[in-house]
């Protein structure tokens, strides 16, 4: 099946960047995510900062807050050996999607200083 659609803006995604956290403890990732069509789906995308490693994904939730969704990276994914970097990944109900950080306006991914012991 071919969707056709006028709607060919992806969804708005709001996020205020984590800059540092500890070391092998849970992480909450929260965006806020809007789309006229609605939201189809939200993920975020993380691995160490190191180029060996494949991203991992979660599937970001709704919170019940209007917009917002959120996601608990469990401890043991957050090595204290590298630093931690995460995208998003967003998708709208007619098919529209992006990721951000956006690489053509910044770096496409956020790097999370770790605290280590």
């Amino acid at each position: 099946a071919v969707m056709v659609t006028t709607d060919n803006e992806p969804p708005v995604l709001v996020h205020k960047p984590i800059t540092m956290v500890p070391a092998e403890k849970p992480l909450t990732v929260t965006a806020e995510v809007k789309d006229p069509s609605g939201v189809k789906w939200v993920r975020v995308l993380y691995r160490g900062v190191n180029q060996y490693f494949d991203y991992q994904n979660f599937q970001m939730l709704p919170t019940g807050k209007e917009n917002q969704y959120q996601a608990v990276i469990p401890g043991d994914q957050i090595l204290p050996e590298w630093d931690f970097m995460y995208l998003f990944e967003i998708m709208d109900n007619k098919g529209n999607g992006k990721i951000y950080p956006d690489l053509e306006k910044e770096t496409p991914y956020i790097v999370v200083k770790l605290e280590r012991n």
